[in-house]
């Protein structure tokens, strides 16, 4: 497997999810197909929301098809439990019962009358895959493989026996329930997670989070009262049985609150007058309940609507065990054509993965999807790590401009944990060699505000840093670019230098210097890859790049056999050369097998004294009995999640094996020599149960063959989290051990336990997701002289076009002109080529070799990663098949964004330090008088101060239209009129609803504008001025933002197909966007602006939303820099935190009032004793505000 094996000690249940719910669509082309996998799913409050986002506008027509995976099976059927309720007649009247069944751990008789009989239903139903599949819930409820349902079958029942036993039995088990419930919750002071699910409000939400998390555990139930009711006193058996174990072993920050969209019951709804600080926890939960309400309603909908004799167009299908496995299966599954794939359900689990023939057969008509254009993988890499996710995740990720994977980390206490750390590598090099890169990378902006992050930063409590990003395929921001498999060419030099860079980056805990940056990395210490996994990263490089690859391993080799860095390294070297043979990536000279059966001939080991012939690896089987690992149990638990190797130990030689297979069960072997096999019946109780611990990995024939004392060794990989076990075991850290030549206990085998005689080779198991592309002209990258980061792309062009091909040999000198951020045009005469390149580029730095006599032009292109360095089209809209995709920008369904009151001044403290957010420290510290150079800091200063003015900030007078123009000319190329400021909710931002009237000289818009003329006097319109880079970048925008909310079809004479070009012109005087929204759904416009009635059918309808700053590549929110700058004032977000203490984040509340800073003005405390101990880190942000 791609991951170490972890000691699993102490474990928690996650049934609920701990960020708000997004919609897994959102990138998507309107009607496209949804294929989406859900790696870690948790609860399903994605798919919920993903429902009713898309069941109004055009995109209801989309299909859906959820591919859900998650390593706990309890939430996998409590999931199924929550879909067949929504599915059955009569769930909205049982509405407040599925809530109650699903946050609630404690229920009243009439919901937990409802979970048992709906348990006991899907019993009967689940018998097998056949019936499952023929029952009521078959049509869109799918099970991957049949030990998916078995899992599930096994945990209804339980819930089940829970009412069945004796009274005795039932009074221990609800007095045991109780008493974990109480054992389980935090031991902390205030608890205020739930407050990040209020987005740009979430700092009045604090109070209310602290709260509702300490009614929620107190009590069992969502309240606003910290009293349960009497009534309510059963147990809720789904958060009694799971991994670990028979017990209620829920998380101790679980809160049903954090699921939801607080910002919704804290922001005044559209003519109210209240202030946040107004509203109840009561009011916060009645608006979660309503928020839970209307998702289920949309799947209930969806889902009533089946026509019999129709595919459903929802489907989900359930698979319960590891992530990675589960990716890597689904890519065999697709190309080797087989339902059988050679990976474990997970961890310390036997069986291997076999599909439904009925879904994925190749006799299906209709398969179910092994390829997905949205992965959506959770906070998986706090857990396995992002290199391995993207290792199994990009072969199966298709090939679209609108596909998309989205990460999210949670374990991070700060954005200074940078995306390059997790990566092991810098982010550009990384995204050519992996092709998949985040969007906003390259964009240098995101749409979704972590505004909340900041804010809970200000607090003392604060331990996580959420960050979810939206990775696309390299280069697909272009539109000339066909072929997203598009390879690359490295120098072997330096592809092997980068290469051990990230060998050196993927074990830094192996580096004695760098040992306690492990502990940074991740809150629990856990190390997320060894030797296979740094393999299985060459081997998707492999596929990707064009270069002398054995060159390129050669050097690789020599400079790790050669490393002093990691002291540790060359443990692991055996290994590293095991898996690099058995993934096919490549052959030490001395694993070759000639010298394997010459070293055999000669030696003749004892262990290999019945063998014929013997391969290059041989796999390796220690038994643990149970009487020597039991003793040891609570150390290694007290150990957390120790990584377990075994250690090939001889008199002077010691070779470490990370990639293992571990399973508690019996082993049972015949045969001998290379004949001998093993099967493990695997002990379903695990530790708990009597059954010895099994190890196996792959070695090198020739480790064995080279050392005649051998032992076999079970250890605990040494970290700084190891410590205490050090103390106890010895600083070898061992478990076990035994002799190689013990046949009780360890065996030596040709192929792994349960290989079946026709398993494949292990190195057969990885193939390829799809074989590289040579055709066409390639693309050179070349790095610094470290090897970190990429500077230049090189191509090389052949003239074969007769006119080029004589404007060459007589003498003419090519032209390079920029096309977009990503493409160049060669201009030779009036004839031009057009060259797309995965990352922006620089034209005025190229430079050019011009060879007449053979024809050919060799270009060389600085990359443009510079920040602030960003062109005009930084929001690409690309065609795909027959519709419009956006490449960094996701789309949103206006009408299910939340509009809010402007009235009260008061209430909207939250907007200006919301939109300030869009600036970086850098980006502030620019005076707003000078040229910036930046087209995108231009853009977000525009976007600043519309959203002021439209949210009556500014001025008390809302304007009634906004005007572009740029500052050399006097004529208005757009305007566009407000009708609302909403939240984008998924996304924690703000948004405008706009709708835009280009400039274009028709008579129609001509006397539809001398009819409403009057209205539009100084006083009512705002003009914005600027630079013509900047109008350009609108124009771009513009097409970009009505996109983003269409709810209309573009018609078969659209403007765009017609002309072929996006944005139709960059001219002031005529329209960039086409016409075919012109006049759609313009009733709201008309409602609000009823004077403007003439425009309706010339405005289109769009939304605009703040370009915000990346705090993974910069500081973003900094005091100092916002005071220090001589920009318009941008309160950084401490500002609009007044009422909340800065050093222990207590809020004032009745008659306890915070202090001010007397210096700054700006931050508060609740005393002094705060005030003092926050000082040493104030200070340094502390500044005298200008006059």
């Amino acid at each position: 497997m791609a991951h170490p094996v972890l000691w699993r000690g102490k474990t928690f249940f996650y049934p609920i999810g701990n960020t708000s719910a997004v919609c897994l669509t959102q990138d998507l082309c309107p009607t496209e197909k949804a294929d989406v996998l859900l790696l870690g799913c948790g609860d399903p409050r994605h798919i919920l929301y993903t429902v009713y986002t898309d069941s109004t506008g055009l995109q209801a027509s989309r299909k859906l098809d959820f591919t859900c995976c998650d390593l706990e099976g309890a939430v996998i059927a409590r999931n199924v439990i929550l879909f067949t309720l929504l599915a059955d007649e009569g769930a909205a009247e049982r509405a407040p019962q599925i809530w109650n069944i699903f946050f609630h751990f404690f229920l009243d008789k009439a919901s937990h009358d409802l979970l048992i009989s709906q348990c006991r239903k899907l019993v009967e139903l689940s018998s097998d895959l056949d019936t499952w599949n023929n029952g009521p819930y078959g049509y869109f409820l799918r099970m991957c493989t049949g030990d998916t349902l078995a899992e599930l079958r096994r945990l209804w029942q339980l819930h089940v026996k829970t009412t069945t036993c004796s009274p005795s039995e039932a009074k221990a088990f609800e007095f045991a329930y109780a008493a974990d419930v109480k054992a389980s919750r935090a031991k902390f002071e205030c608890v205020l997670t739930a407050s990040r699910a209020a987005g740009p409000l979430s700092m009045y939400a604090f109070k209310m989070a602290g709260d509702h998390y300490n009614i929620y555990w107190d009590t069992g139930i969502c309240s606003a009262v910290p009293k349960r009711p009497s009534e309510v006193s059963h147990p809720n058996p789904t958060l009694a049985f799971s991994m670990v174990g028979d017990k209620f072993g829920v998380h101790y920050g679980t809160d049903p609150l954090c699921c939801f969209h607080l910002a919704e019951a804290l922001v005044p709804a559209v003519g109210s007058t209240c202030h946040p600080d107004q509203f109840t926890l009561k009011d916060t939960v009645d608006v979660c309940k309503k928020q839970f309400s209307r998702w289920c309603a949309s799947v209930s909908k969806v889902l009533g609507s089946q026509n019999p004799s129709s595919p459903s167009p929802l489907i989900i299908r359930c698979f319960v065990g590891d992530a990675l496995n589960f990716c890597q299966a689904l890519c065999y599954s697709r190309t080797a054509k087989s339902t059988s794939a050679p990976f474990h359900v997970a961890p310390w689990k036997i069986p291997y993965i076999t599909f439904d023939p009925s879904a994925y057969g190749t006799s299906r008509q209709s398969p179910a999807p092994t390829t997905f254009n949205v992965i959506d993988t959770s906070n998986l890499l706090d857990h396995v790590g992002v290199l391995n996710l993207i290792a199994v995740t990009s072969p199966i990720l298709q090939r679209t401009p609108s596909a998309t994977l989205y990460t999210e980390g949670l374990a991070s206490d700060s954005p200074e944990d940078t995306l390059a750390e997790h990566l092991c590598g810098d982010i550009a090099t990384m995204g050519l060699l992996l092709g998949l890169i985040p969007a906003c990378f390259v964009s240098q902006f995101t749409n979704r505000s972590n505004m909340h992050e900041h804010i809970m930063r200000l607090s003392k409590n604060a331990t996580q840093n959420h960050e979810r990003l939206a990775w696309k395929l390299i280069g697909g921001a272009e539109k000339l670019l066909t072929d997203l498999d598009c390879p690359i060419d490295i120098a072997a030099e330096q592809l092997a230098g980068v290469f051990f860079n990230i060998y050196l980056n993927m074990f830094s805990h192996e580096n004695v210097r760098r040992r306690l940056a492990m502990v940074k990395q991740s809150l629990s210490g856990i190390i997320h890859y060894h030797r296979r996994s740094f393999v299985e990263i060459l081997s998707v490089v492999k596929r990707r790049v064009i270069t002398d690859w054995d060159s390129t391993m050669n050097m690789l080799h020599d400079k790790i056999q050669n490393d002093r860095i990691l002291i540790t390294g060359m443990n692991f070297y055996q290994e590293l050369c095991c898996q690099l043979h058995l993934l096919g990536v490549f052959d030490v000279d001395w694993l070759s097998l000639p010298k394997v059966q010459e070293v055999h001939r000669v030696e003749r080991p004892f262990v290999f004294r019945n063998w014929k012939v013997l391969p290059k690896t041989v796999c390796v089987v220690l038994v643990v009995p149970r009487d020597r690992l039991q003793p040891l149990l609570p150390d290694l638990d007290e150990a957390g999640t120790p990584v377990l190797q075994c250690d090939l130990r001889g008199t002077a030689t010691q070779n470490a094996f990370s990639a293992i297979s571990t399973i508690f069960g019996t082993i049972t072997t015949s045969g001998q020599g290379d004949g001998k096999t093993a099967v493990i019946k695997e002990d379903t109780t695990g530790r708990y149960g009597t059954s010895p611990l099994v190890v196996w990995f792959w070695v090198p024939t020739i480790v064995l063959v080279n050392e005649r004392r051998l032992s076999v060794v079970l250890s605990v990989l040494s970290t700084p989290a190891t410590c205490a076990f050090a103390m106890k075991r010895g600083l070898d850290l061992s478990i076990f051990r035994a002799d190689l030549g013990d046949e009780q206990l360890v065996h030596i085998l040709r192929q792994h336990p349960n290989a079946g005689p026709e398993s494949p080779k292990e190195k057969n198991v990885q193939i390829s997701g799809r074989p590289v592309k040579t055709s066409g002209a390639c693309t050179f990258v070349t790095l610094d002289k470290e090897c970190k980061t990429p500077l230049t792309f090189t191509t090389r062009v052949d003239i074969v076009e007769p006119d080029m091909k004589a404007s060459l040999t007589s003498g003419a000198t090519p032209v390079v002109n920029q096309v977009s951020m990503h493409s160049i045009a060669i201009v030779l005469g009036d004839k031009s080529l057009q060259f797309p390149f995965p990352l922006p580029i620089d034209a005025k730095k190229s430079k050019l070799r011009i060879a007449r006599k053979s024809l050919y032009i060799e270009i060389i292109l600085p990359l443009r990663l510079i920040l602030g360095d960003t062109d005009s089209d930084m929001f690409p809209v690309i065609p795909h098949g027959g519709d419009l995709a956006l490449w960094n920008m996701h789309r949103v369904n206006l009408d299910h964004c939340i509009p809010f009151s402007l009235a009260n001044k008061k209430a909207l403290g939250w907007i200006n330090p919301h939109v300030s957010l869009m600036m970086s420290d850098r980006e502030r510290r620019i005076p707003s008088e000078l040229i910036t150079g930046s087209t995108l800091l231009d853009v977000k200063r525009s976007l600043h101060f519309i959203f002021g003015q439209a949210s009556g900030l500014a001025e008390d007078k809302l304007p009634l239209c906004y005007a572009l123009r740029a500052k050399d000319d006097e004529e208005i190329f757009v305007m566009f009129y407000i009708t609302n400021l909403r939240l984008d909710v998924g996304s924690h931002s703000m948004v405008a609803d706009t709708w835009v009237m280009p400039s274009s000289p028709t008579f129609e818009k001509a006397e539809a504008f001398s009819k409403i003329f009057s209205h539009l006097g100084p006083s009512n319109m705002k003009t914005v001025g600027m630079g013509v880079e900047e109008r350009k970048a609108w124009q771009h925008l513009l097409v970009a933002a009505t996109e983003r909310c269409r709810t209309w079809e573009h018609k078969t004479n659209c403007e765009y197909r017609v002309q072929g070009v996006i944005p139709l012109t960059l001219e002031p005087d005529e329209s960039a966007i086409c016409s075919c929204g012109a006049g759609v759904g313009t009733e709201t416009f008309v409602k609000k602006y009823p004077m403007l009635r003439p425009l309706a059918p010339h405005v289109t309808r769009a939304v605009i939303s703040p370009l915000f700053a990346l705090s993974y590549l910069e500081k973003v929110g900094s005091l100092q820099d916002n005071v220090a700058s001589s920009t318009a004032s941008t309160p950084a977000p401490a500002a609009v935190v007044r009422n909340v203490c800065a050093a222990c984040g207590k809020e004032s509340g009745g008659s306890a009032s915070l202090l001010i800073c007397s210096r700054c003005k700006v931050v508060r405390y609740c005393s002094q004793g705060c005030q003092r101990e926050d000082w040493k880190g104030h200070k340094k942000s502390c500044v005298v505000p200008s006059s």
